[in-house]
């Protein structure tokens, strides 16, 4: 299955979703902020980036003008996944061009997991 970059600050969060992930067949790689997920980027190839945008330090916002990634890493979907619900930032992360933008309370990590199984078929 996809390899996924989980970018999320708070533990208790990064564990639930990884751990659910993992259960459906993904493979998890976690990062505590957006310059840990700007090294992780240099090290590896993932399909998919799970990004929050409430970051300590680097935001997600932040990690999307540093990282191109549809120059960068052409075919990796980008999926921002946060509570935050600012019409302005949602504006600014689609002009990077994200590939989906998740309310984090609406979706449980199997529903998560269905989620970007949907969005790797449709790209296949």
């Amino acid at each position: 299955m996809a390899k996924v970059l989980l970018v999320e600050d708070t533990e208790e969060m990064q564990r639930m979703y990884a751990f659910g992930l993992q259960k459906e067949g993904f493979e998890v790689v976690t990062a505590n902020s957006g310059g840990e997920a700007l090294a992780r980027m240099d090290e590896d190839h993932f399909e998919i980036i799970l990004l929050d945008m409430m970051l300590g330090g680097m935001s997600g916002l932040d990690f999307l003008k540093e990282y191109d990634v549809k120059t960068k890493s052409p075919g990796t979907k980008v999926v921002v996944f946060t509570n935050l619900d600012n019409p302005n930032i949602k504006a600014r992360i689609e002009a990077v061009g994200v590939d989906g933008y998740l309310n984090k309370s609406n979706y449980e990590p199997k529903q998560l997991a269905d989620y970007l199984k949907q969005l790797l078929a449709t790209a296949a």
